[in-house]
């Protein structure tokens, strides 16, 4: 343990059942070392601003008899939200910045997430730059926690190696730093032909960019086909392509679907050329050259792996990558590719997928309860988050709309992005969300509306009925009138006259629509995942998916899309036959009173199940879930069936993108 670290720990004592209210305004209560050290002695931390979650999670506490700590997370002024009984009898102390890092500027520092505290204690260590002023300060973490030194960024190669780092690789990077950033590129006269402002901010704006600036390169390979640009203003190439870095970064976006390839009736560049990457003709089987590029980078990843790299965000990208690389097999069939070509690679990718599932199963029943603490940097981790994330884009004046696909899951959000990128007006943002668990629509969504984790609305758990009075009392408490709130379900029901009738009231600020398609269509289905994709896809286009988006675009709304939970394809491991079910159709999960039935039933069920421990992991304290590991399902043996409720990748980490208006110009 670091010194800095003890300094603030000892201030507690974490051995026995003392109740505490720490005063943490820079979020200190989740820096690694100290959250480990909190989830090593079995602290309880709460994190929450509603006086009856607070209330909740104390006598959860307290009728444990727990010999552990209870620890009350508050922030300036939030003490006047906690229960007069319990904070009479609680002791305060204070974790701050300043007394960590006096040589910071306390402003740049509450802009850089907890995890990035000891990169900056240790920066400061090696090099002792002394007391820094604010400015200096910010110039400092840029460099050692974003490593970007704008000093050095003197060509148009080190500007798109920085644009792919930051919006592909990933640097989750606040504004505050992004404005900085800005400021200072734009003082070097080298790199007067970009538009910082609009490319650093918006990754949707760069690769909009980047997919025409590789047109035009692919044009200047072919001097005979020239092509106009309408969004971008320069008619000069300004992306170097065949500068070596870049040429394995534009692979991998090719591979990933960021990036579209240009369609030619035949390809004539010189045999063996790299930019055949970025070019479809009616001879090249795109999807199966993408899969096989996937399924290699993915493998390369999980083979590469180590504890030490498998966070969040590392699973984020599996799902998102994983889902492109499903959902591109299910496409691929014996007419296109040679039948035992086509068998090897999905048999490689079905054990790439368990692979995946058995790690991240792992990793989450350790990593769960910290997940729904972590604080939102630019997008939130788990689906509770995102209300309070809606009401600060309301607070900027923007109409939001909380757009939910039930049961959408990484596998099927190809099919949507790829309408979404056809639609020439749209800019999409591309994020991953973390469900509830168990998986199921009760729990996840309400939690989604409610902006609370599933304990606060114990009395609704395993109904869906209250979850749009959940909505409207959030909205209420952020200062919303009822006629400013839109909560609706069910809405493949509706033509686009009844779709434009719904969301046309100029006063709506924010939205919650239900589409429960995906969901209806996944249980029962007998085609497996390539099935529902196939009806999916159809029924998209059948619908009007875009323009029900178009719509919604036109109205001023920012869209956020997301899912409650995705899906997983099972086969069935036998029926249980005694204990609650979490829903009619919940194949994964079986939800029991007490954990002496949670428990043996677990033990009948062998190393097949996995013993949920509700409770501790946010949920009421008469729920305890039995879930169904990997792909299996609580039906008659050998049967298959697509379902939800547990914890595979695909059903816990779901889609998560946010839909805008493009403009028209970048500059």
């Amino acid at each position: 343990m670091s010194s800095w670290s003890d300094s603030l720990l000892n201030k507690l004592n974490l051995d026995g059942a003392f109740v505490y209210i720490v005063d943490d305004a820079d979020g200190l209560c989740f820096e690694p070392l100290i959250s480990n050290a909190f989830e090593n002695k079995h602290a309880l931390l709460i994190d929450e601003q509603d006086p009856l979650a607070i209330r909740l999670s104390f006598e959860q506490w307290r009728d444990k008899k727990a010999t552990t700590p209870l620890l009350i997370r508050i922030s300036d002024d939030q003490v006047l939200d906690i229960p007069y009984d319990i904070s009479v009898h609680a002791k305060r102390i204070s974790f701050h910045l300043g007394d960590i890092c006096p040589e910071l500027d306390t402003q740049a520092l509450r802009h850089i997430p907890p995890s990035a505290f000891q990169l900056v204690i240790d920066a400061l260590k090696a090099y002792r730059p002394g007391k820094l002023a604010p400015q200096a300060s910010t110039d400092f973490i840029l460099r050692h926690v974003y490593k970007i030194a704008p000093e050095v960024i003197q060509s148009n190669a080190d500007v798109v190696r920085l644009l792919i780092r930051k919006h592909y690789i990933g640097i989750a990077m606040p504004a505050f730093f992004e404005q900085r950033l800005v400021t200072l590129l734009e003082l070097n006269p080298k790199l007067k032909d970009w538009n910082f402002v609009a490319l650093i901010p918006s990754k949707s704006q760069f690769f909009e960019f980047l997919q025409q600036q590789w047109s035009r390169y692919i044009a200047s390979l072919r001097p005979n086909q020239a092509t106009e640009n309408p969004l971008y203003s320069r008619k000069d190439l300004v992306v170097p392509f065949d500068d070596a870095d870049i040429r394995i970064l534009i692979d991998n976006l090719f591979a990933d679907g960021v990036l579209l390839p240009v369609t030619l009736d035949h390809n004539d560049l010189p045999e063996g050329h790299w930019a055949a990457v970025g070019i479809q003709t009616p001879y090249i089987n795109v999807e199966y050259e993408r899969c096989k590029r996937l399924y290699e980078q993915s493998t390369r990843d999980f083979d590469a792996l180590d504890d030490s790299a498998m966070c969040h965000e590392f699973w984020r990208e599996q799902s998102h990558g994983l889902g492109i690389l499903n959902a591109l097999s299910y496409k691929l069939t014996e007419d296109d590719i040679d039948p035992i070509k086509l068998k090897l690679l999905k048999d490689k990718i079905a054990a790439l997928n368990s692979k995946a599932d058995t790690l991240f199963e792992s990793w989450l029943i350790k990593h769960f309860a910290a997940l729904q603490t972590l604080p939102t940097v630019n997008v939130p981790l788990m689906l509770h988050k995102i209300p309070n994330w809606l009401a600060s884009k309301v607070a900027c004046d923007k109409k939001v709309c909380l757009l939910v696909m039930d049961g959408l899951g990484a596998r099927q959000w190809p099919l949507l992005r790829k309408l979404l990128q056809e639609k020439a007006s749209l800019q999409v943002e591309e994020h991953s969300c973390f469900a509830w668990v168990p998986t199921i629509t009760s729990i996840s969504r309400q939690a989604l509306f409610s902006g609370k984790r599933p304990f606060a609305f114990a009395d609704s758990l395993l109904t869906t009925s209250k979850e749009g009075s959940l909505w409207r009392d959030f909205w209420t408490d952020h200062g919303l009138t009822p006629n400013q709130v839109l909560f609706t379900k069910k809405a493949e029901n509706l033509n686009q006259e009844a779709w434009q009738n719904l969301i046309y009231p100029s006063d709506i600020k924010a939205a919650g629509i239900v589409i429960n398609f995906v969901d209806e269509q996944m249980h029962g289905m007998k085609a497996g995942m390539a099935g529902l994709n196939s009806v999916v896809e159809l029924w998209l286009k059948q619908w009007g998916f875009i323009d029900k988006i178009a719509a919604l675009i036109n109205q001023g709304f920012e869209i956020v899309l997301t899912a409650d939970h995705g899906s997983q394809e099972t086969k069935g491991i036998g029926s249980i036959s005694d204990g609650v079910k979490a829903e009619t159709k919940g194949e994964r999960v079986r939800i029991y009173n007490t954990t002496h039935t949670q428990l043996s039933t677990a033990e009948s069920m062998d190393e097949s199940v996995v013993a949920w421990p509700g409770p501790s992991f946010g949920l009421p304290q008469n729920c305890f879930p039995v879930l169904a590991k990997s792909a299996y399902a609580f039906k008659p043996k050998g049967d298959s069936v697509v379902g939800h409720g547990g914890i595979s990748l695909h059903e816990v980490v779901v889609p998560l993108a946010v839909i805008t208006s493009k403009p028209i110009r970048y500059e």
